[in-house]
């Protein structure tokens, strides 16, 4: 009896080791992508409570910073393990340009549609549009990218991102501050900085598992 279930656990570590090798790629990318998710985030979340010039403000700002940090600090330290893991599965290399092609095709068309919505708002004199319009085009990009990568999340992730700001709108006079900087800005940062910071969360979560399994496997 001990040695059918040792041998089945030495298959059940097996098939997570070549799972997981199979994974590699995929989990750096995970990594890097929260690493990038995180970063972006504070960013505008930071500068907009600075602006607010609150005790209150001041506050959050020093709260989600820490955060911040902190899964900055994991996201670098997975992504190194990750790295180093050894990859026994053959390079795809026709995938990874597939890949690689969509996934510029989603970032260019991001990147074109918030530069023109942003001239556009610039142009009509309505600049309080650009934070809470730019964040929703954000958040439609994470759909084809929760299908391209595999990442249902994603969809959670980006309808949260749209509906923050758009609520913002909705409920919120235009011209509303919160201390010295327009609640339009506040709101959807701070907002979809904490989505952000979920999905980074979820994200290493995912990515450290991956580590513990290809740990525990015979190599």
């Amino acid at each position: 009896m001990l040695e059918v279930l040792s041998s089945a656990q030495r298959s059940q570590r097996f098939d997570a080791k070549k799972s997981g090798n199979m994974d590699r790629r995929r989990n750096l990318g995970l990594a890097a992508g929260c690493l990038w998710l995180v970063l972006v985030s504070i960013t505008f979340a930071d500068w907009s409570l600075f602006v607010v010039r609150s005790i209150g403000a001041s506050i959050l700002l020093a709260a989600i910073s820490l955060i911040a940090a902190v899964l900055i600090v994991v996201s670098v330290a997975m992504l190194r393990t990750v790295y180093h893991l050894r990859d026994e599965t053959p390079p795809r290399p026709s995938e990874a340009r597939r890949l690689g092609r969509a996934f510029g095709l989603i970032a260019g068309m991001e990147g074109l549609v918030i530069t023109g919505v942003t001239l556009a708002c610039v142009f009509w004199h309505h600049t309080a549009f650009i934070v809470p319009l730019d964040l929703t085009i954000v958040g439609l990009h994470f759909l084809p990218l929760a299908k391209l990568f595999s990442v249902p999340r994603y969809y959670i992730t980006g309808c949260l991102f749209c509906i923050v700001p758009i609520a913002t709108m909705l409920l919120v006079p235009r011209d509303q501050r919160i201390g010295n900087a327009l609640s339009w800005i506040v709101l959807p940062s701070v907002g979809c900085a904490m989505v952000a910071f979920g999905t980074a969360w979820a994200g290493l979560r995912e990515v450290n598992q991956f580590i513990h399994s290809s740990r525990m496997a015979p190599s």
